[in-house]
């Protein structure tokens, strides 16, 4: 009788406690928490996320006769992390949890500010060049031709003093066989001729100015064409940019 009355006793559970080493890896993106727990399966492993954001993460596994090993460990999760897209995966030992954040969006709009930023930076270092250049250019056409034009006019004065030379001398010869009166005539004709030469070489000259001034221009026309390409350019890409981020955000947003 005392032998049915017996309880049969039950073997007690001993559990050994074990502290996984973990380590977060913070990106631009998303912020991934890496816990190394050798020697667990999936299904032994355990993650929970409460209310107040904290990843309650524990498991545990039979290591002998009566022999358990577990652990468990919590991590705050960060203010700007998307808590909807929070994803976990065990591979090799190691559980991975990723934690997305909310400000990607924000973050891409920022990335896209600097590339413009820099293009448009580089856009005005391109026009100052040019106009740097461009001045330089029209420094050198206002200086250099109105060199040609002084030797052009020696050239063109050095027939005319010789058909001067020349007329005076028969006029020279003139005056021993004519009278007074035929020497006054050929004095007025030099005083012609000489007052022609006048005019000639003071419309070469209106004529050389007109032309150097012409040039500056034409390179003024030239520079405000090219900075007007410029300009349509830079247009032309922010326009495509924001198209392009209109997109991105309608594709988020879906």
């Amino acid at each position: 009788m005392g032998s049915k009355g017996a309880a049969v006793a039950t073997p007690t559970q001993i559990y050994e406690d074990f502290v996984p080493t973990s380590k977060l890896v913070q990106e631009e993106l998303s912020d991934t928490l890496h816990l190394n727990i050798p020697g667990f399966k999936k299904e032994q492993v355990r993650v929970q996320l409460t209310k107040t954001g904290i990843l309650k993460i524990s498991g545990q596994r039979p290591i002998g006769q009566n022999k358990w090993q577990r652990f468990q460990k919590d991590f705050p999760v960060a203010e700007n992390c998307d808590k909807s897209k929070i994803s976990a995966k065990f591979e090799n030992g190691i559980l991975h949890v990723k934690q997305p954040k909310l400000i990607t969006s924000t973050l891409k709009k920022d990335k896209e500010l600097r590339a413009s930023e820099a293009e448009n930076t580089t856009a005005k270092r391109q026009k100052t060049s040019l106009r740097e250049e461009f001045t330089k250019q029209d420094n050198a056409d206002i200086n250099n031709p109105a060199k040609e034009p002084a030797k052009e006019e020696q050239d063109s004065t050095s027939p005319k003093t010789s058909e001067q030379t020349e007329a005076r001398n028969l006029g020279e010869k003139s005056l021993a066989d004519k009278s007074s009166s035929s020497s006054s005539y050929s004095e007025s004709e030099s005083d012609e001729s000489s007052d022609d030469s006048t005019d000639d070489e003071t419309t070469r000259k209106a004529s050389c100015l007109a032309a150097n001034l012409k040039k500056p221009r034409k390179m003024m026309k030239m520079t405000l064409v090219a900075l007007l390409i410029l300009g349509i350019g830079v247009y032309v890409a922010n326009m495509m940019k924001s198209a392009n981020e209109a997109e991105e955000m309608d594709l988020v947003f879906l």
